[in-house]
């Protein structure tokens, strides 16, 4: 991914997708983080790890460590100013000089670790809905996560600089890209739905005594 982000069309095939919009269907809480701990999840996980394209992506020794649900539409919509995703979850509090922004949500720990842990991960956003320019597709800027972490005077910069690219993606599509990747996401206009499984793979084991949440703390 030299631009930092690729586009991935027709990774589910239509009984995957009908599967997975009866596993969605009835959920209450949208933006959930932990999807992962259901045996369904945990599977879909697999499976597109298991894609040649993905698995080109990243080390074979790679592991899904989080899923989180998105739905956008015009009874729940919203927009995401443009930022980098810093903050990865583990399964406790680690006292080092090299971990930062600590968070606890919903009972998980966050923490922002070096820039050489995030550059290693690899998100892929599975798209249960088509995904076109009127329903608040992902805006990215090509190239940024090489540039590691930015200010967001930074990042603003960088995006007058370059422009921005919308990335539509069809239905049983995915997008993967780079956490450090920088992106932001409009409104929805249309009357559509958005969901998106938003899955996100690293290595196993983590430096600096910590280990991913759901993990036995080393």
């Amino acid at each position: 991914m030299t631009d930092g982000y690729a586009i991935l069309p027709e990774l589910l095939a239509g009984d995957e997708l009908a599967q997975i919009d009866a596993a969605l269907a009835g959920r209450a809480q949208v933006g959930d983080r932990d999807l992962l701990r259901e045996p369904w999840c945990a599977a879909l996980a697999r499976r597109v790890h298991a894609d040649a394209r993905v698995a080109a992506l990243m080390p074979r020794d790679h592991v899904p460590v989080q899923c989180t649900s998105f739905e956008k539409s015009a009874a729940r919509n919203w927009l995401v100013a443009l930022h980098q995703d810093v903050a990865i979850p583990v399964a406790e509090r680690v006292d080092h000089p090299a971990l930062g922004g600590w968070s606890n949500k919903h009972g998980t720990w966050f923490v922002q670790p070096p820039d050489a842990v995030l550059a290693e991960l690899v998100a892929v956003r599975v798209h249960v809905d088509a995904c076109g320019l009127d329903d608040g597709p992902l805006h990215v800027v090509p190239g940024s996560h090489r540039q590691g972490r930015l200010t967001d005077t930074e990042a603003l910069a960088l995006r007058d600089a370059h422009g921005t690219t919308a990335c539509p993606v069809p239905r049983g599509g995915a997008m993967a890209m780079r956490p450090l990747l920088l992106h932001a996401s409009s409104r929805a206009s249309g009357a559509s739905r958005r969901r998106v499984l938003h899955f996100l793979y690293g290595p196993a084991r983590l430096p600096l005594g910590l280990a991913w949440a759901g993990a036995r703390p080393r």
